[in-house]
């Protein structure tokens, strides 16, 4: 093995990652999502998710387990839910568990999110027997046909109008006519044209391409009366869109219908009064008397403002429109990895769109199995949006946690499962600090573990510089006694000092890291001389004043006793004894009068003033 191979090969420090448990995690599907079906027809659902053990697979349709009978076929090892003849029957909402098997009693299960399974509806319509309905309008007027009796289907299909005689023909959009999203007929003015007659009826109709099928609503007949005068009409508003009620990230359409003659013109209007043109957010068709907002945000909420105006006059009208949402995730849970003896901390946050109600607080499930609040090893703090699991262990804590939000228009869901490893240890490691001599080893030999599932990898950081593939200059690796050193013996002095300093050991993975920093120091180098360091300003002040005080007293002290020089001092305890006259028994015991005073030594005042 070449020298370089066998450096990477150290470097990387790759230990065998054994078979280790790992809680699933679902790939397929990924997200929540409606699907339509037609009865008596066949359905599969398919559910993949990676995990070690591999994971075997549950489904649940609105809540409850799905055992395997002639309607639903579960597959356990495939993910694959069977439906071979769809009815009303299998609707429901569909959710893909996957499970494995980590150690004896701990089984995570993670929770896909929501497929909705419908059945595709037909609308139905009005009986031959219906009564037929009379809408009469003169000439230059507003007139509208109403469809009645008729039901949409699911999902919904728009609605068109049919021009009945012998044959039905259906009716051709015109500049003076609009089908509102009701499926009302209007006729901004009638002409004479546009009468029925004989057997001739309107017929509004569900028109279904895909399906094949038309149903049709109440036959409608038209009489129009000849105007004999002028035809002119100011504009005036007949219908516009309300409630405009849209969830966000879809489009928006308002509608505004305006009578008049001749034929009026349509501008709109946005939140802020300002005129709308055309664009990539903007579109208009149908005369202008649909505006469509596209991919519409809660930014889009508020009054928009319809004008039609033609040489008679013009109108206005004012649509708000009601930007709705389900719950708008700020914080979904996710899966996490976390240390043994730590906490781990999951949080579902999600907020109300702009102007709706608040939101409730989420409802929590461990392998989807409703939490009580505060129960055993779980915590929950942010008025249950977060949840901690505290002290964690392994294997036991290996678990998945599912939370559900939701409110009038829908509701979010996210699964995260937590999977516990062992911490990561430092097991060899050089003296932290190493004062060294030319012709020393320096021992940098630094060796961890961590948790069987992870790869341990090491790096080195030296002079604010990091080594992945490289060893700081002159390090030696030895792969025979796997030890990391510097040998000094063979460097030159500028190599000497230069090998001096802080070695950092970074021994790490996706989840963690430990360091490990050797301080490495020249013996032969002169201590440093450490300077004083000055005393700061109120030491010196102190200092000062209580010298100061010292001399006062001191002075004090002299002063007083130079002042009771050459007097004798009669103090209590004498003045209490038996003689009380000390002048008088002086003058009767008179020392005797010496006239000579010899001395064997030379006079010495000194010597006289100290007998």
């Amino acid at each position: 093995m070449s020298p370089t191979v066998t450096l990477f090969c150290f470097l990387v420090s790759i230990h065998g990652v054994s078979s280790q448990g790992k809680p699933p995690d679902i790939t397929d599907p990924p997200v929540q999502q409606t699907k339509y079906i037609v009865e008596h027809g066949a359905f599969n659902f398919t559910c993949k998710a990676e995990g070690n053990p591999a994971p075997k697979y549950k489904w649940y349709v609105n809540g409850k387990e799905i055992e395997s009978n002639k309607y639903q076929k579960v597959n356990t090892d495939s993910g694959v839910l069977e439906i071979p003849d769809f009815s009303q029957r299998e609707a429901g909402d569909y959710r893909c568990g996957a499970t494995n098997n980590i150690s004896e009693g701990v089984s995570p299960l993670a929770i896909s999110p929501a497929i909705t399974l419908k059945e595709i509806k037909q609308a139905s319509g009005w009986s031959e027997s219906a009564d037929i309905e009379d809408v009469r309008a003169t000439q230059g007027e507003y007139a509208k046909l109403e469809c009645n009796n008729v039901t949409q289907g699911d999902p919904k299909h728009p609605f068109s109008w049919f021009l009945k005689s012998s044959n039905a023909d259906q009716l051709q959009e015109r500049n003076r006519t609009y089908i509102d999203r009701r499926g009302t007929l209007h006729f901004i003015y009638v002409e004479v044209s546009d009468k029925t007659s004989g057997d001739d009826v309107y017929n509004c109709a569900i028109y279904n391409k895909v399906r094949e099928y038309i149903k049709l609503g109440n036959p409608t007949r038209l009489t129009v009366t000849e105007h004999t005068g002028t035809l002119g009409r100011k504009p005036k508003n007949q219908f516009h869109t309300n409630p405009a009620e849209f969830l966000i990230g879809q489009t928006a359409e308002l509608e505004c219908v305006f009578s008049g003659h001749p034929l009026p013109s349509i501008s709109w209007f946005d939140t802020k009064n300002e005129p709308i043109s055309p664009g990539t957010k903007y579109q208009m068709d149908h005369q202008n008397m649909k505006l469509k907002i596209t991919k519409i945000t809660e930014n889009d909420e508020g009054n928009y403002k319809c004008k039609g105006e033609n040489a008679q006059g013009e109108a206005e009208a004012t649509i708000f429109l009601d930007v709705k949402s389900a719950p708008i995730w700020e914080k979904a849970i996710t899966n996490l990895t976390v240390q043994e003896g730590k906490d781990a901390s999951f949080t579902c946050k999600a907020r109300q769109s702009i102007g709706e109600k608040d939101l409730k607080p989420p409802v929590w499930y461990k392998n989807w199995k409703k939490i009580e609040r505060n129960a055993g090893k779980f915590r929950f703090s942010e008025e249950g949006r977060v949840l901690t699991v505290t002290q964690l262990k392994k294997p036991r804590d290996i678990m998945c946690f599912q939370c559900q939000i939701t409110n009038d228009e829908g509701s979010v869901f996210s699964n995260g499962c937590l999977n516990v490893i062992k911490p990561i240890r430092v097991t060899t490691h050089p003296p932290l600090k190493q004062t060294i001599k030319k012709g020393h080893l320096v021992n940098l030999t630094v060796r961890g573990t961590t948790d069987p599932g992870m790869t341990l990898r090491y790096r080195w950081e030296f002079k604010n510089q990091t080594y992945y593939t490289d060893l700081p200059p002159h390090v030696i690796y030895d792969d025979v006694s796997d030890q990391t050193y510097i040998n000094t013996t063979s460097l030159s002095d500028e190599e000497y000092q230069q090998i001096q300093g802080s070695y950092t050991r970074l021994l790490y993975h996706d989840f963690e890291h430990r360091s490990v920093v050797i301080e490495v120091v020249d013996g032969n180098a002169p201590a440093p001389v450490v300077s004083k360091a000055a005393l700061p300003w109120w030491v010196i002040v102190m200092v000062v004043i209580v010298l100061a005080i010292v001399v006062i007293v001191v002075v004090s002290i002299i002063m007083s006793r130079k002042k009771d020089e050459g007097a004798y001092k009669i103090y209590s305890a004498e003045v209490n004894a038996t003689y009380l006259h000390p002048d008088k028994d002086i003058q009767e015991a008179k020392f005797q009068e010496v006239t000579k005073i010899e001395y064997s030594e030379p006079y010495d005042a000194k010597n006289v003033e100290d007998m």
